[in-house]
């Protein structure tokens, strides 16, 4: 076995059709069987399957989308309907039912003002009032424009073109070759396992009959297979004590590399989601850490305000988006927030996020 997994294949539909639901099964059924292919031929494991629609044209097509796609059935299943506009009329709607449906979205941010922050601020307190979990399924782009990557919920598919997207579980992998390589072994491990999530793709493109569009080689973690944990290790201190920062830079630098030498979309960068990670969690639970020093992080890494339990806070949860959004402008480059503003909640307690546990909560500054 390669030591590593494929997180996931992520199918970008380009056409919706007359019916959804009937879509969307039958992609999944084509995309299952070209996972057990890959799994049998590769000898990597496949985590999940994805399905992105292309972006709903307004609300009310957002939300019969939504209702075509209640109850799928594939426990490894995750669809996305799109991306939504900050500035659509029915927003608080279209999130609110794409959560309940178990489905996942992106809001594009059109303009990185008060006025807009703060209308998606109240929209994620709503979900998180119901329930937190709810939050784990939506996502701001920051940037507004779309991206095209596996990720979600920032996940986009260009309309008319089908493709084939993939990324990688392997921080704990990248450690042990970095302890005994260095940073030129480094990136010598991220482009092997690129190449290995390319064979994948290639061949479960033919199947599903999609372009095989590229591998985002981001360094995403999944509870013990820590990012943070090959971050710290490369930094030689802990998160957030001065010098991190530039451990991080240096892991995205060898993520830079490879992915110029490689068929990249996407991210291409760190990925330090706190309930995702253990050590993540380890370290927000220390109380050294608050939701803005992860922010400002966005500076150097991906979405470095990610899955983030904090206090309610209209104004705080709008000023963390700003905070991010001014990073993704700076740099041109789309970075995203998913943020869980709950009610009546301490820094330190805990908040139960359904397959993620529980999670931390992070003061907003």
């Amino acid at each position: 076995m390669a030591g590593f997994k494929i997180r996931m294949l992520t199918l970008h539909a380009g056409n919706i059709g007359d019916d959804a639901r009937v879509l969307v099964e039958e992609l999944y059924t084509v995309l299952a069987e070209a996972r057990d292919r890959i799994v049998g031929e590769i000898e990597v494991q496949v985590e999940t399957v994805r399905i992105t629609l292309p972006d709903p044209a307004s609300g009310s097509e957002a939300l019969a989308r939504v209702k075509a796609l209640e109850d799928l059935e594939g426990e490894d299943l995750i669809v996305s309907i799109g991306n939504v506009s900050s500035t659509m009329s029915s927003l608080e709607d279209v999130v609110v039912e794409t959560a309940r449906a178990g489905l996942f979205a992106a809001i594009l941010l059109q303009k990185p003002t008060w006025q807009e922050a703060r209308r998606i601020s109240m929209v994620l307190h709503r979900l998180a009032d119901e329930d937190p979990s709810l939050g784990v399924h939506i996502g701001i782009n920051t940037l507004g424009t779309p991206l095209v990557t596996p990720y979600y919920p920032l996940s986009h598919s260009p309309q008319g073109r089908r493709l084939l997207t993939t990324a990688l579980t392997y921080p704990n992998y990248l450690a042990e070759v970095y302890m005994k390589q260095g940073l030129e072994g480094l990136e010598e491990a991220v482009k092997r396992a690129g190449r290995i999530a390319l064979r994948g793709l290639e061949l479960a493109g033919i199947m599903v009959k999609a372009e095989p569009a590229g591998v985002d080689l981001s360094v995403a973690p999944w509870m013990e297979d820590s990012s943070l944990g090959l971050v710290e290790l490369v930094a030689g201190v802990r998160m957030p004590q001065p010098g991190f920062s530039l451990g991080l830079a240096q892991v995205n630098g060898v993520l830079a590399r490879a992915a110029g030498n490689t068929r990249a979309v996407g991210f291409n960068e760190v990925q330090l989601p706190v309930a995702e990670d253990l050590k993540m969690k380890a370290r927000v639970s220390e109380g050294d850490t608050t939701a803005l020093d992860l922010a400002r992080l966005s500076g150097v890494c991906l979405a470095g305000l990610d899955l983030v339990v904090t206090p309610a806070s209209i104004d705080g949860v709008a000023g963390l988006i700003l905070e991010v959004a001014a990073y993704s402008r700076s740099k041109s480059k789309p970075l995203g927030v998913r943020l869980i503003p709950v009610e009546g909640v301490e820094p330190g307690d805990k908040v139960y996020l359904d397959r993620f546990g529980e999670t931390p909560v992070i003061p907003i500054y």
